[in-house]
């Protein structure tokens, strides 16, 4: 069984097979360059989770961005798309702080799409990232993705419980939930996972 392992750490080249694999799902006006995304990571290195197959390749990943108050409402009022945020945009955690926080680009090679074990490894990084906010005494304010896909918003609606927003301007849906709910969400997927 091919082992697979969560990873934190990426470089351009690993930016760039995950912008790659985004192209692949998500309309282009809406996908942020690597170089960009690396800018972002530079800023904040726990802003993107990926799964590693035995060939040490990024095969699936999410980017979690914690963005100030007036950049995650333009993005969730329709006034602006991911691929506009830049890193200036992007917050560094600080413990005992109030965060807005974006899920964008959730993507899996598609070689591994409907792989079980990559996608409860994906979730496992997430919920271990989460955990380790809330040991910082760091409190979330608001959760919001963008989902492009309908296994986009299976994810949003159905795993995670969000509320649907509105649609954008290409031609995806903004969901978001409060952190209370999603707290409630993460319990849940945390049973999943143990099954």
């Amino acid at each position: 069984m091919e082992e697979l392992k969560i990873d934190y750490k990426f470089n351009l080249e690993d930016f760039k097979i995950m912008e790659h694999i985004e192209h692949l799902y998500f309309p282009n006006d809406n996908i942020t360059p690597a170089e960009e995304v690396l800018k972002w990571y530079k800023k904040n290195n726990l802003t993107c989770i990926g799964v590693r197959n035995n060939n040490n390749e990024v095969i699936a990943s999410v980017n979690i961005l914690p963005l100030n108050e007036r950049t995650f409402y333009d993005i969730y009022n329709n006034k602006m798309n991911e691929s506009d945020v830049i890193d200036s945009q992007i917050e560094i955690y600080e413990s005992n702080k109030e965060y807005y926080l974006y899920l964008s680009s959730i993507s899996i090679n598609k070689n591994y799409r409907n792989n079980y074990r990559v996608i409860k490894t994906l979730l496992k990084g997430c919920i271990d990232l989460y955990k380790l906010l809330i040991d910082r005494n760091i409190t979330i304010i608001k959760i919001m993705a963008d989902a492009s896909t309908e296994h986009g918003e299976k994810i949003c609606k159905k795993l995670l419980k969000m509320d649907y927003i509105t649609d954008t301007n290409h031609d995806s849906k903004i969901y978001c939930v409060d952190e209370n709910d999603f707290r409630k969400s993460i319990k849940r997927i945390e049973k999943f996972l143990t099954i």
